[in-house]
């Protein structure tokens, strides 16, 4: 019997400014962040299923496939401008 894995991806660091971070987690509070540039989503409008604990986006369609262990970091946002500057992440992000 073979296995099959799932289909994961690296997610990309590339970190907003920290001056920015702080301004926006002034005007949004704790709000969950963006998984690429760290950036407050109070809204996201998509979402990575987050694994291996933190950096790595699990595909949506390998969920069954998937065996949790203690790196599963759910489904955290990730933001639309991120989204458009990493197009290899669009088959990994799950509409809200």
């Amino acid at each position: 019997m073979t296995s099959v894995k799932p289909r994961t991806i690296r997610i990309p660091e590339s970190r907003a400014p920290e001056n920015l971070i702080r301004a926006r987690e002034r005007k949004f509070g704790d709000a969950y962040c963006c998984i690429v540039c760290g950036l407050p989503a109070p809204a996201p409008k998509f979402y990575c299923h987050v694994v291996e604990g933190g950096g790595v986006a699990l595909h949506p369609d390998d969920e069954a496939l998937y065996v949790p262990d203690g790196g599963d970091m759910c489904h955290l946002p990730l933001g639309p401008e991120c989204l458009k500057r990493h197009p290899e992440l669009k088959p990994y992000a799950i509409r809200a």
